[in-house]
Parts: C-alpha cells; sequence; structure tokens
C-alpha cells in the first residue's frame, strides 16, 4: 500500500497484479507425432509470441480522485534477490475517491524499450520473465505456511525469478503528488 509522507493514512491498494506472456498458449491441436523442431518453430511462432502484458487492480483510497499512476514491476533473481528489470507502467486515468480500477497494458515485442530498465533490454532478458512467479513467499500446502523461493530447490526449479510492483507517483486531479 502506498501511502502519503506526512501521514500513515493509505493513499492506494494494489488488489491484484500479474505479469504474463500476451500470446496464445497452443500453438497447434495436431501436435501429436510432430518433430521437436517442428514444435519449435510452432511455438517460436504463434499468435502474440514475444508480446507481454502487465495487469494490476487498484483500489484508491485515499480522500482525493487519482489522476494518474506510475507503477514499476520489479523483477528480481529468486535465488540471490537481485533486480534483473523493471518495467515502468504508466497509467493515465481519474480514479474517483474509493474506486477500483483495472488496468491491462500490452507490451508489444519489440516496443517500449524506454520503459525497461535497464533500456532496451536483450530478448533473452525480457524472454526469461516468462518463468517468475508473482512474489518472493508461496503457500506450501503440504506444511500449510509460507515459504521463501529461495529457500526451497523444488521451488527455485519452478520459479528462478520472481516480480512485485511498487508505486512510486501518485498525481490527483488537485495537482498534488504523491511520491514513496
Amino acid at each position: 500500500m502506498a501511502q502519503t509522507s506526512s501521514a500513515t493514512e493509505p493513499v492506494l491498494q494494489i488488489k491484484h497484479f500479474r505479469w504474463y506472456e500476451n500470446a496464445y498458449s497452443v500453438p497447434c491441436d495436431d501436435c501429436a507425432g510432430l518433430p521437436q523442431k517442428v514444435l519449435d518453430y510452432r511455438w517460436s511462432s504463434r499468435a502474440g509470441a514475444g508480446d507481454f502484458a502487465a495487469w494490476v487492480v487498484l483500489k484508491n483510497l485515499s480522500r482525493k480522485s487519482i489522476k494518474s499512476v506510475n507503477l514499476d514491476f520489479i523483477f528480481r533473481d529468486a535465488e540471490t534477490e537481485r533486480e534483473f528489470l523493471t518495467y515502468n507502467l504508466r497509467f493515465e486515468g481519474e480514479i474517483g475517491h474509493g474506486k477500483t480500477k483495472e488496468i491491462r497494458h500490452k507490451i508489444a515485442k519489440g516496443k517500449e524499450a524506454d520503459n525497461f530498465r535497464p533500456v532496451r533490454p536483450s530478448e533473452d532478458v525480457i524472454n526469461r520473465t516468462r518463468s517468475c512467479g508473482d512474489g518472493p513467499l508461496f503457500f506450501d500446502r503440504k506444511t500449510r505456511q509460507l515459504v521463501r523461493l529461495r529457500d526451497n530447490a523444488r521451488l527455485l526449479k519452478l520459479y528462478p525469478c520472481y516480480y512485485l510492483p511498487n508505486v512510486t507517483r501518485i498525481e490527483y486531479t488537485d495537482g498534488s503528488v504523491w511520491k514513496p
């Protein structure tokens, strides 16, 4: 939750978030028995391959209407917890007091290079985000406990990285600005 610097009153709640490849997940209906090279080609050529999307649901908890929000999706290596990529999403649109807004933003392959840090990341770095989990903690159904990715070898294989959203700026309709 984002908070004002002068008070502890919450101003914005991130209700849901997700980063995903915005592609058709099944490359063919007749894949059975095809050679691996054909399967690989169909997978890399499927509709939307290499396009990604950011999805977030925000709730305005402040007393003012929001005019715009800047939000970073920060990607970290699960083992070292070092940041390897950040994507900056800017939403311009009003979110009234107490209102919720769903934001879906498509990032076409090779576009918006300046919205990433480092700027113009390689295709390999962006493709690495496909296997990222949505946070450093997972619920272990056997033990019924939260487990850190880096402390579980099985989870590290499944999710070698993770991402979290971070609100970096909120502009209100009255012209005031909030920054962490």
